[in-house]
Order: C-alpha cells, then structure tokens, then sequence
C-alpha cells in the first residue's frame, strides 16, 4: 500500500509542498478549491509531466498493487454522452470450488509477495552494507593518492578532483596493470625526465681525449750528458757538474777566452774540448727534451681549455661540483709538473717523474659518460616523448596498485562474499516473482472461466431499483464488454440524465469497478482505492446510501481475507464525513489504521494538518465542548438548554421538567430560573446582546445544569463529556454506575450517527 504522498509545485501547493503519511483508512477535509483533486489526480494519474515533482512512496519498494481513484475527471471520462461505458469484469457465483482454488492461488500468490517484500528489505540492507565497503575502500584510495599526489600528480590527471574515478582508476589498474615494478626513486627521477626536463634535445659532450704518455716520456728520466771519451769527461762527471759546465760553454761564446766563471783565460784547446765534449748526441737530447717539455703544456693546456665548460657552465646530467674539485687537483698536479720540467730542462742530468693526472682524468671521463648516457636517453624520450608518458604513467600505476595490495584484497574479499549474498537473494527474488507470476496466471484462467459483465449490470441495476431510480438502468451494449444506460423502454439515456442521476450511476459504476475490473485478467487483484467527493449533487437519502457502501468497503479494507488493502476520502462534506468516519460498535474513537487530515488554503497555497483524532465533530460532542472551553460565555445558559434538551429528550424521551420536579423545593427555585433563561434565550436570539449575564450568574447555573444530571441519575455522563470521566469503562465490574455508563456510551454511539 501507499506509505506517503508528497505534492509540490503544481496547482496551489507551493515549492515546500505538503507530506501525507498514511495508514489503512484515511480521510482527508477540505473546503472546495483547497487542493483535494490535485491529490486525487497525482494518485490517478502519477506519470503526467506536471507532477514531476511530486512523489508516491509505496510500501516495500514499487507498488504491487492497482490504484482505483474516483474524483470528477473519472466521471468525465468514462461517462461520455456519446459512446458507451466500458464493462466490468466481476467473478460469478457458479462454482464455488473454483472461487476457492482462485483463493487459495491468490493467498500462495500474496505470501510469495511477503517473501518479496522481505527480500527487498534485505537486499536494500546488503546494498547499503557494500556501499559502506565501497566507501571505505574509496577513502584508502584517495589517502594513496594524497600521499603520492605531488609526485606523480600527471599520472593522476583528470581524477584528481574526484574519489570516486579515482578508486574505479585503483580497480581497473589492479586488473590489468602487468608492468615491471620499479622503486619510487627511480619513478620520481623518469617524471623529472619526462614531465619536468628539458623538452629539446641537448648535445652530447665531446669525448676526453688526452695523451698520457706525455707524462711518461723517457727523455724526462735520461740523465744529458757529454760525450765520455773526452779527457775533460772523467772529471766533469766524477764532479757531477756537467749541468754547470754546460752553463759555462754556453757563455764561452762570447768571452774570447776567458773562463765566463773565474775569469781567467783558458787553456787552448779547452773549447774545442768542451764543444766535442757536448757534442751532436748531447744537442739533439737538448732539444727532444725542450720539445717534449713543450708538448706536455700545451697538450695539457688545451685539455683544461677544451673541457672548462664542464665547470663553468650549466651540463644536464653532470655534477659539476664534483669536476670542479677534480679539475682543481689535476692543475695543481700540472704545476707542480712544470716545476720539475723547468728543473730539469735547466738540470738536463737530472732523471724527473712527472705526477700523472691520468687517474683523475678518468673520474671526469666516467662523469661524462654517465652523463651522455643520460643525456643519449632524454634525447630518445624526446624523441618518443608520448610513448615515455604513457609507459611512466603505466609504470606509475603499477607502483600505485602495489601499495594498494592488502586494500584491494580485503574489499575484494569482503566484496565477493557480500555480493555473492546479495546475488543470491536477488535470484531468489526473481523465483519468488516467478512462482507469484505462475500463480497469478493459474488464478487468471480460473476466473476466466467465471468472469463476466453481465453481473455487474444486475448488482447496479438493483441498487437503483432499490433507491427508486426506476426510469432508467443499464443494458449490455451491442459491442461485446460494453454497457449503455437506457430508459424503460429501451431507449439511450445518455442525453437526459440528471446531474444527481449521473453521479449516482457513476459513483455505483465505480464501486462495481473496485470489485472486478475492466480487464478480465485482473479482477481479483490487491487495491488500493481513492474517492474523492463521490456526493456533490446527491440528496440526503442517496448520501446515506453512498456512507454505507463506502462504511462497507472499509469492513473489507480491514479484513485480511480481502483483495482492498487501503482506502483514501477526500471530501468537503461535514456529513458525508461525519457519516463514513463513524466507527460503530468501537467507541467511535479513532483506530490504530486510521489518518486524519485537514487541507486549508492560505494565501492561495494549500496547506495540511494532521490530527490525533477526528476533527469533525458533530453538534452534541460541540455543544459540550464549547462549554468546557468558555464557561463564563454569553450563550452559556442556552448552551446548557440545548444539551438538556438534545440527551434527555433522546434519552427516553424525557422530559427535563419533570427531572426537575424532583428537586427539593428549595432548589426548583433555581433549576425553573435556568429553563425559564435558556427558552427565553434561545427563542430570542436577537435579546441575547442584552441580557445581564455576568460570571457569578454563569456559575449559578452551570451547578444547577450538574445537579440536574445528579439527581437524573446520568452523573457519569456529566462527567465523560466535561472530561472528568475515562470514555473507557471496565466493563469487569457490575456497579449500577458501571451499567449507566454502558447505557450511555451505546447511547452516544447511536447519536452520533442520528445527529448532523
């Protein structure tokens, strides 16, 4: 059944709209132009566009039930001048073993819907418990992607603004990532390559090319010497000076004869000596040695030359500060070279071993060629930059799956074993809706064989028979399944009908429907009926007929044998409301399965109360109630009239001066003052204005208007109406109040059905 209606947006109802939680029975008031049709109009027809925003909320998930809903757009539909009435299908009363297999069927049919019902309770309760699996795994994603975010942030383009991409991203990934694992340095270095480098290629540094047998030369270690077989040679080299005499026949040159060193002349023949002494071997040692000495600095030179760029400028891939700091060492070694070559080439004797920066030379080679490594590989993703992207990205995600192993695996765990249980019930629920189906379509065949129109035209045609419309009935029409309303002698009564005629005949129709259906496959289907002020042209007889079909059709919405499960009036009637909200043989209090509902209009947007028992109250239960709320009123001596006058005459027909009769004489006094005051009020409206009734008056009166319930005996009534009283009587007990009460509690139920 129905559980709530909400209505917003259309007609008078205003963008806040109005709720309706409803039970069993409901019955909704309201004045005409309040709203009541747009209700009954969002129940007949839910999927018109103009209530889009409007909702029907059924009980256990989508509605398993057909809505009937009378208002005056169903008259105008189905009762047209000009064409026939579309017939009802009703089961017929020829076998009464089929109608109880259709019973049995439809009973099996409805506790395969209760296991429906259940069903969908628990698969909405798994759904939500693998939305809250969901949820947590969501959040273990996102966390990774926090953590990891400023690293690899292009690899999280588009999901990062996102949770939920962002764990279907995880999801995917863990299922179809296979790339080789690689460690986050070695990712974060690939992304300041790929996605942070250069994005032009750079070329790759010259090869270090030096010779370092310049270092190593012979001519270093070789002692230059003179000749040995000259007389002067013996001495010069067992005195070691042979640098120094070297000197002196440089000098000799320009001496003429004279010792450069002591100054005296020199023995003849002494240069010729020396000259052969220093002779041609000597000369050419000399000048290998300068010009290998030479060499070396500028070979060495144009080494530092070639490669000072390594330290003065800005190479990718090249640590600099470390080359810096090798380049420092290798030219403090070249100094300190040229120091011994500057030694030696003044000292030819001497034998020289130059350091070697050979070793650190190779230090900046091995520098270079990780650098060119380096630089060969950003040059090949420039080259492929796409491709590197994607597979960085893919390798990324790979890293990214890895770290979110146990995450998946749990979820994926508490996941199959959660959806394998919601999988299984909703396989159970598709069997259940099956055997219900199966069921259903067996109960169908079964009243095929029963179901006719011809009996619906019967119980109509008696019910108008039977409130004295005898000038016009229905007729089966000359197209099969169809009905026409003819007059007596046969003719169309389309055309002449009256407004109360039409709304009777259609309200009998309507009631006919919800006990069988247009369509022969659905008569004996689960329903929920709506009607909406079926007695809008209707006399007082007719609108007492009209109570008791529908008082009727409450009896089967609370039987639990029936196909009605829920019932919905709306109605701007008091009577008609007072008359089909009456509870007879229940205290006439509302019941657990009944709403109350007021629709008001304000301001030209309708609004609606909900109410704990029935605000439509008739006259008696009023008169009482004014009294109780303003004691001290103008009109409360006629007030108390009219309650003496309305219970005692009803009550026995008693009449209240005979009660008063039996006061004591002293107090016959006041009892006649207050019958005197209350006759001449009430048959004097126009004097109330100006009769002196102040409070102590009131108060008077109101003692003697008690004593007469006292001394009648009906104190017990006095009480229950003024609220003094329980309405509920233990019935367990046989005192004469006890009795009275009963007397009187059947008397109020029997009133309020008399009273308008």
């Amino acid at each position: 059944m129905i559980e709530k209606i909400r209505v917003k947006e259309v007609a008078s109802y205003d963008s806040a709209g109005i709720e309706v939680n409803l039970s069993k029975i409901n019955y909704i008031y309201g004045s005409n132009g309040t709203g009541k049709t747009t209700i009954s109009e969002l129940l007949r027809n839910s999927d018109n566009q103009k209530f889009s925003s409007c909702n029907i909320e059924w009980k256990q998930g989508s509605p398993n039930f057909d809505l009937f809903v009378y208002n005056r757009n169903f008259v105008e539909e189905n009762f047209s001048i000009h064409n026939d009435i579309k017939g009802i299908f009703t089961l017929g009363k020829e076998s009464t073993e089929i109608l109880a297999l259709i019973d049995g069927k439809l009973k099996d049919a409805e506790k395969h819907q209760d296991r429906i019902g259940n069903l969908e309770n628990n698969i909405k309760h798994k759904k939500e418990q693998l939305e809250i699996l969901k949820t947590s795994f969501i959040s273990q994603c996102w966390n990774l992607k926090q953590k990891y975010d400023e690293s690899f942030k292009e690899a999280f383009t588009g999901l990062r603004n996102n949770r939920e991409k962002f764990m279907e991203r995880c999801m995917d990934e863990a299922v179809s990532n296979n790339s080789q694992l690689f460690p986050i340095g070695e990712l974060k270095d690939r992304v300041e390559s790929v996605f942070n480098g250069p994005q032009e290629k750079v070329g790759v540094i010259p090869i270090i090319d030096y010779d370092s047998s310049l270092e190593h030369q012979s001519i270093f270690k070789i002692k230059i010497i003179g000749k040995k077989d000259i007389d002067v040679a013996q001495l010069i080299s067992k005195l070691n000076i042979s640098d120094w005499v070297q000197q002196g026949h440089i000098h000799m040159e320009d001496t003429d004869g004279i010792c450069p060193f002591c100054q005296q002349e020199l023995p003849v023949s002494f240069k010729e000596k020396l000259d052969e002494y220093f002779d041609e071997t000597y000369s050419e040692q000399i000048h290998n040695l300068n010009s290998s000495i030479e060499k070396y600095k500028s070979d060495t030179l144009n080494l530092f030359e070639r490669y000072k760029f390594l330290v003065n400028e800005d190479t990718p891939f090249v640590n600099k500060e470390k080359i810096a700091s090798l380049f420092e060492i290798m030219n403090s070694t070249f100094k300190e070279n040229i120091q011994l070559l500057e030694r030696k080439s003044i000292e030819p004797s001497r034998s020289i071993e130059l350091n070697s920066i050979t070793s650190y030379l190779e230090q900046i080679k091995s520098e270079v060629e990780q650098a060119n490594v380096q630089i060969s590989e950003l040059n090949r993703v420039i080259d492929n930059i796409k491709e590197e992207k994607e597979r960085l990205i893919k390798d990324i995600w790979r890293f990214i799956v890895e770290e979110n192993k146990s995450n998946y695996d749990n979820y994926m765990s508490d996941f199959r074993r959660e959806n394998g249980a919601l999988v299984g019930m909703e396989q159970g629920k598709v069997q259940q809706i099956g055997f219900k189906k199966k069921l259903e379509e067996e109960a169908i065949e079964l009243q095929n064989q029963l179901t006719s129109v011809l009996p619906s035209i019967h119980e109509i045609n008696t019910i108008l028979k039977s409130f004295g419309f005898t000038n016009f009935q229905l007729a089966e029409s000359d197209e099969q399944g169809n009905y026409k309303i003819v007059r007596e002698n046969g003719e169309g009564a389309n055309e002449t009908l009256s407004e109360g005629e039409k709304t009777f005949i259609t309200f009998l129709y309507f009631y006919q429907l919800i006990n069988g259906s247009n369509d022969q496959d659905k008569v004996y289907t689960a329903r929920v009926v709506a009607i909406d002020d079926p007695i809008s042209s209707l006399d007082s007889n007719i609108l007492f007929m009209v109570s008791n079909l529908i008082n009727n059709l409450k009896k089967k919405v609370r039987s639990k044998d029936s196909n009605f499960k829920q019932l919905i009036i709306l109605t701007h009637n008091v009577y008609f409301h007072k008359e089909i909200s009456f509870n007879k043989g229940m205290s006439n209090k509302k019941q657990p399965d009944e709403t109350f509902w007021i629709i008001r209009k304000t301001g030209n947007i309708s609004h609606i109360s909900g109410y704990e028992e029935n605000p439509i109250k008739n006259s008696y239960e009023l008169l009482w109630k004014e009294l109780r709320e303003s004691p001290n009123s103008i009109t409360t001596p006629n007030i108390m009239r009219r309650i003496l006058e309305n219970y005692f005459k009803f009550f026995g027909n008693v009449d209240v001066n005979e009660i008063v009769e039996g006061f004591p004489d002293e107090d016959k006094v006041v009892c006649n003052s207050l019958l005197s005051w209350a006759n001449d009020g009430s048959h004097h409206v126009n004097d109330d204005l100006y009769i002196d009734s102040n409070q102590e008056q009131n108060t008077i009166y109101f003692e003697v208007f008690r004593r007469i319930f006292i001394n009648s005996k009906h104190e017990s009534h006095f009480n229950m109406m003024m609220g003094e009283l329980p309405l509920e009587i233990d019935e367990g007990k046989d005192s004469e109040e006890v009795l009275v009460s009963r007397e009187i509690k059947l008397a109020m139920e029997q009133a309020a059905v008399s009273q308008e």
